[in-house]
């Protein structure tokens, strides 16, 4: 699966404000078991039977949205608590006003979870929580949700502030990248943590970065290779540029425009519904000058593929791979998919596939299949091999 472009936080958010009080559903100060959270309000389970949460349930499994034995009871507070609690929250505090000054997240029974269920953190809880509280408690009454999945804690933040924290460690990074590098920056809704992913900060401007944002905690991870220093090549050649073998591997280079190419898989992926043929769009300032149309390549990109078609992206380092040249032949297959290619184009409108590249000693002539993106019928095209 390609990564998406864009900045994201971890998890779903919702808010609440104000200062608390010990009234209502509101609880005495306490932690919650197996972790450090404050919990400001507790539901209680005042009926034996929820019929009617019974009866959701079961509709639930008869549409087949349960169907993972492991995550069922997951998947049930998340499709009968958790909406409960999200429209108790936009009655009392409104769409925008509940986002302003808390959080929300689920913890899950699959994944081990102390306390698993719906987490709703509110930064300075008031009778606001309490309207909440007594809506929910209601509901509990009636037989509709279980009280027992869904706590109330005091969070440090909200959604606003880890939006905000994103936005000002993007800004103190953005000077630093050359340009060509791939950054993804995350907040841990349960953390406050800001998670960086990234493929050109050094260890000095990590540093800087920890300093700047001494408050937070920071993980770095690297994605892939390092993108290149200033002058350093990005492509690299093979020791031997021919081999009499055919070859499949990598993707043909099918256009080289101003700072970008296009290449399309050699061999096809079977997805089930006949063979598909990859191609991408990318972005390298090098291709024109390090390229030629013809060419088998590996590229490494740089951050995610827009998933189009052709994909969109931007290529951090491509490997040249060996031509196939028989020994009797004149041509070799850069130069072969080169006249294919400008033959195609009077045939075929769309995006040229390349099927196969096959050479007849005898006649002295390559057979190409060839075909146009989209569509089932194979061209065949013959070169001379002069």
């Amino acid at each position: 699966m390609r990564k998406r472009i864009g900045l994201v936080l971890a998890a779903l958010f919702l808010a609440g404000c104000g200062t608390a009080e010990n009234s209502s559903g509101l609880a005495p100060k306490e932690k919650s078991a197996g972790n450090e959270r404050e919990i400001v309000a507790q539901l209680k389970q005042t009926v034996k039977e929820s019929k009617l949460r019974e009866a959701a349930l079961k509709e639930l499994e008869e549409n087949g949205l349960l169907d993972d034995p492991e995550m069922k009871e997951d998947l049930a507070v998340q499709a009968i608590e958790g909406p409960a609690v999200m429209e108790a929250l936009d009655s009392v505090y409104g769409e925008e006003g509940h986002r302003k000054e808390g959080v929300l997240f689920y913890e899950n029974q699959s994944d081990n979870a102390a306390q698993p269920g719906i987490w709703i953190g509110i930064q300075d809880p008031d009778e606001r929580l309490d309207k909440v509280v007594d809506l929910l408690q209601q509901q509990v009454g009636a037989g509709k949700i279980l009280a027992s999945p869904i706590h109330f804690y005091r969070s440090a933040y909200s959604e606003d502030d880890l939006r905000q924290l994103q936005d000002d460690v993007l800004e103190a990074i953005q000077p630093m990248n050359t340009g060509r590098g791939s950054l993804g920056i995350s907040a841990d809704v349960k953390t406050g943590d800001i998670e960086i992913s990234h493929d050109f900060l050094k260890e000095g401007q990590q540093e800087e970065l920890r300093h700047q944002f001494a408050d937070h905690l920071l993980h770095f991870e690297q994605t892939g290779r390092m993108v290149a220093e200033p002058g350093e090549p990005t492509t690299t050649y093979p020791e031997q540029p021919f081999t009499t073998t055919p070859s499949t591997e990598g993707s043909y280079v099918m256009e080289i425009g101003e700072g970008q190419m296009l290449v399309v898989d050699a061999k096809p992926r079977d997805f089930g519904s006949g063979d598909f043929y990859d191609a991408v769009y990318y972005g390298y300032p090098d291709a024109a000058n390090d390229l030629k149309v013809g060419q088998r390549v590996k590229v490494e990109a740089s951050g995610p593929i827009a998933e189009s078609y052709p994909g969109q992206g931007s290529a951090k380092y491509v490997e040249v791979l060996p031509e196939y040249k028989p020994e009797q032949a004149k041509l070799s297959e850069s130069e072969v998919i080169g006249k294919v290619i400008q033959q195609a184009k009077k045939k075929l409108e769309g995006m040229v596939i390349i099927r196969s590249i096959t050479f007849n000693e005898k006649t002295a002539n390559w057979k190409v299949e060839a075909m146009q993106s989209g569509e089932d019928q194979v061209s065949v095209i013959k070169i001379q091999d002069e």
